[in-house]
């Protein structure tokens, strides 16, 4: 990465798209960024805000090419100043991470999950700083996660050993909830019936059977003792801080979320609940709404969970689901399934998404969620002190690299806090712009476009799309969505970028390429594109729609498509395409594998250009640095060659 620049940096947007450093006349324009920027581009994993709501906490994750490492700190700050910081604790490895980054109880610390000894376990730190140690240590084997196994399967985290799964305090400090992992060990010897709901094709390829639980586990704190409570399935771990489990305000039970299987496809959660005296677990009924655990009411009664438009409040005894905010239209709950009820019960607050962006929502009680600040770009992983209506949140855009923000919500306003990618106020970026496109079908695809200076007025450019499906969104260049197609570097190449999603209100494949090619057919009916050098690539559903794109279309005449593939362009599934349109790039780990060879081969067969490349240890996201600063520049030779710069 380039060097950070010390103090204020001397920046200024041109009245281009682009951002080019320097401010004093004559001043030599910002390099390019590249492609070792995009990939050690630091990410903000997790961010909490202690219990007296004065402090905050981040976990911030720097990729290393060159060593082909990723090193992840925990940074401190107050809110009152949060642009300075100070470090805690650091790990670095090619896959160990930080994650379930949690404060004491009393604030003077900072626990967290990393493989300091090999295996993921608790370590706790002091908040000014000192060495690590163990709350508790725990007895059971480490069990392989992550990566492509099927035990504990989690796609796109790097697969390592890990003892526990996740961990909460109670808010009294008196108890510590752990997860851990609890493989089964079905025996084989008699052979094992093939179960649709649990297996799949991996199952067969890593010989992994069993239906793979978690075992919870209270510790008493005062005592050091460890007890059992039962093995639950509580999901894929794929999202920092899962399974989700939440303590009540008063710490006297506990909230948490199973699941029927560790698919990730599986997405019917169960709320249950734990008295911690007792130890006895009943399941609430949420009527068919997703729960969110980590939302107790002020006064212990109740769950939030989300069902369609709404958020409602799940009484824990039983009782009919209370409807308590709604949700704008177009507007869905985040992933994170983040929310939060004020100090006096009066209004709600939650993590919601758009079209365009993610950010932070609020509402009185039986009210409509509105943005809690009018803030442009994308807020995500926010922790928020309802009592407080103060927040830390991660804030980035599609020209911005992530760097942290105090929201305050009471009055709609919002403070920078510490950037840890200055560095990019010294590159030249190009400013994305919102763009929507109306399909034959009728159905509405939108996205963002990245023109470069100099495409138009005569002159065109070549031109690629970069899909993954429905989120094309107010982000930097996010792993999720462009994967190891990097459209700041393509940008700086000279070619037009069309970020693209799927139409939305449409499941028909047919509409999916549609809305790439009326992408496309914007910019060269606007003059800026040059219809015979248009590529498309994508990655998992993106490499579905981009294969068939180039079987189906003529507008694109280069494809590349990573870690997935369409059943077209496999021999004997019944669909297959009658001929390839033009050359292809295949990237993917072991996982997928087997589908891109058989894909590959069929290609090859219709005397069509074609590469695959094959990445050993990776994950469905690429982990490793080295990994993925070449998967990015391979696509960037790809194109050149099919289309020229």
């Amino acid at each position: 990465m380039r060097k950070e620049l010390g103090g204020v940096a001397m920046a200024v947007a041109m009245a281009t798209t682009f951002v080019v450093a320097g401010s004093a006349p004559g001043m030599a324009a910002a390099p390019d960024i590249g492609v070792t920027d995009v990939v050690q581009t630091r990410r903000i994993s997790e961010v909490r805000t202690s219990p007296d709501g004065r402090f905050g906490a981040a976990v911030v994750t720097e990729p290393s090419v060159a060593d082909n490492t990723v090193t992840s700190r925990i940074l401190v700050l107050s809110l009152a100043k949060p642009a300075e910081v100070r470090t805690v604790a650091t790990v670095t490895g090619t896959t160990g991470r930080i994650t379930n980054l949690r404060w004491s109880p009393e604030g003077s610390s900072l626990a967290y999950l990393a493989p300091r000894d090999g295996a993921d376990e608790i370590w706790q730190v002091p908040v000014r700083g000192g060495k690590p140690g163990k709350p508790l240590d725990f007895a059971g084997p480490a069990v392989l996660i992550g990566g492509k196994h099927e035990a504990f399967r989690l796609a796109n985290v790097p697969p390592r050993p890990a003892k526990i799964l996740a961990f909460e305090w109670s808010p009294d400090g008196r108890r510590l909830a752990f997860t851990t992992p609890r493989p089964g060990g079905r025996p084989t010897a008699d052979g094992v019936v093939f179960d649709e709901r649990t297996m799949d094709l991996r199952t067969l390829e890593t010989g992994e059977y069993d239906l793979t639980r978690n075992g919870l586990w209270l510790l008493d704190t005062a005592t050091g003792h460890q007890r059992h409570i039962d093995d639950f399935v509580m999901g894929p771990l794929a999202v920092p801080g899962k399974p989700g489990m939440a303590w009540s305000p008063d710490g006297s039970r506990l909230a948490f979320v199973t699941r029927e299987s560790q698919r990730p496809t599986d997405n019917l959660d169960t709320a249950r609940i734990l008295d911690a005296a007792t130890g006895r677990v009943t399941i609430v009924d949420t009527a068919g709404a997703r729960p969110l655990p980590s939302a107790w009411s002020p006064d212990g009664r109740s769950i939030l969970a989300s069902k369609d438009d709404k958020l409602l409040a799940v009484p824990i005894g039983g009782g009919a689901p209370e409807p308590v905010a709604a949700l704008p239209a177009g507007t869905r709950m985040s992933s994170s399934g983040s929310a939060w009820w004020s100090a006096a019960g009066d209004r709600v607050f939650a993590m919601a998404s758009d079209e365009r962006r993610e950010s932070l929502y609020g509402a009185p009680r039986s009210g409509t969620l509105a943005p809690a600040t009018p803030a442009a770009g994308t807020l995500s992983g926010c922790s928020f002190d309802a009592a407080r209506r103060q927040g830390l949140c991660v804030r980035e855009d599609a020209a911005t690299p992530p760097r942290l923000v105090v929201v305050d919500a009471a009055n709609g306003t919002m403070r920078e806090g510490h950037d840890p990618n200055a560095w990019a106020a010294g590159v030249r970026l190009t400013r994305p712009r919102a763009a929507e496109w109306t399909l034959p079908s009728g159905h509405r695809a939108t996205g963002y476009r990245l023109v470069p200076d100099g495409c138009g007025g005569g002159n065109r450019c070549p031109a690629v799309v970069i899909t993954h499906g429905y989120d094309a969104t107010e982000r930097f260049m996010a792993e999720e969505n462009e994967w190891q197609y990097p459209s700041q570097v393509f940008a700086a190449k000279g070619y037009i970028v069309l970020l693209v999603n799927e139409s939305r209100s449409s499941q028909d494949p047919r509409d999916a390429v549609a809305a790439m090619e009326a992408a496309v057919k914007s910019e060269v009916d606007g003059g800026c594109a040059d219809q015979g050098r248009v590529g498309i690539m994508g990655y998992s559903r993106g490499a579905f729609v981009s294969e068939e794109a180039i079987a189906r279309s003529t507008v694109f005449k280069a494809a590349s498509a990573g870690e997935g593939g369409s059943p077209s362009l496999i021999p004997g599934s019944g669909q297959t395409a009658e001929r390839v349109n033009g050359p292809l790039l295949q990237q993917a780990g072991p996982a997928a594998g087997s589908l891109t060879l058989s894909i590959h081969q069929f290609v090859k067969g219709k005397n069509v250009p074609a590469e695959f490349v094959v990445f050993g240890d990776e994950t469905h996201v690429f982990h490793q640095p080295r990994h993925r600063a070449a998967a990015m520049n391979q696509n960037l030779g790809w194109f050149d060659r099919w289309l020229g710069s």
